[in-house]
């Protein structure tokens, strides 16, 4: 099952609990798609979000640089306000519904770092806005769907001969994702020892180091910034399709 999504009941077409089965992401691919095919044509859109406020919750400043998420949610027309969280509050107490409803009040769409799944949970709960949890991480469906994104651009199509070895942690948050979306769109995956051959294989993720994985592709090693153009994608993609229903 996939995990870290947690989205609002108010959000169209998605489920209401924190995971999420492989069908409900399959419109924010399809979305993604047309997003890039649309870039790629030279449409750079409408920007559907003119006018939505986003809060970006976070126990940090943010970094000098706009972060994948701010860049995707700008692409659409989105402000993006940073909200600094201060001393922790308890999540069943009132001053935390307060908050959450106040949060409710002033952004259309929130998306929560750094915070425990009952803080988010309860956020999700009575803010009435769509709530993401840690949008832009490693750990949610939208980086695994960048990384099946990026492989099916290069062939890795579905069909009883198609498969995908896998090099790494198996039961990463990332992996686990991964392997559910691929499942769902009809690739399989096998997982390979790091010490042996992936001869045969022409499609492969290796994911030895967590934090970056390396895909390879029949032509060769895929270029990262790739991937990372596609998790752009994906990010405004789960943007549009959560607050405009897209």
């Amino acid at each position: 099952m996939l995990h870290s999504t947690l989205l609002s009941p108010n959000s169209p077409g998605f489920r209401p609990d924190d995971l999420f089965k492989a069908a409900d992401l399959s419109a924010v691919y399809e979305v993604a798609c047309r997003l890039k095919a649309a870039s790629l044509a030279g449409d750079t859109g409408d920007r559907p979000l003119l006018g939505k406020n986003i809060a970006l919750l976070r126990s940090r400043p943010p970094e000098a640089q706009p972060s994948m998420l701010d860049r995707a949610a700008l692409d659409l027309g989105a402000r993006v306000a940073h909200v600094r969280l201060g001393p922790p509050i308890e999540p069943n107490g009132i001053q935390f519904r307060g908050l959450s409803q106040m949060l409710g009040r002033l952004y259309d769409a929130i998306d929560c770092a750094s915070l425990t799944p009952a803080e988010v949970r309860q956020i999700e709960r009575h803010a009435g806005v769509p709530v993401f949890d840690d949008l832009e991480s490693a750990g949610h469906p939208a980086r695994a769907m960048a990384d099946l994104m990026t492989l099916r651009e290069h062939g890795c199509t579905p069909g009883p001969y198609m498969q995908i070895a896998f090099l790494g942690d198996p039961l990463s948050r990332r992996a686990e994702n991964f392997f559910d979306l691929a499942r769902a769109a009809g690739i399989r995956l096998r997982q390979f020892d790091p010490s042996g051959t992936t001869d045969g294989v022409e499609f492969v993720v290796d994911a030895l180091d967590a934090d970056r994985w390396v895909l390879h592709a029949p032509r060769g090693l895929i270029d990262a910034a790739e991937c990372s153009e596609n998790h752009r994608f994906v990010l405004r993609a789960m943007l549009l399709v959560t607050m405009n229903g897209a």
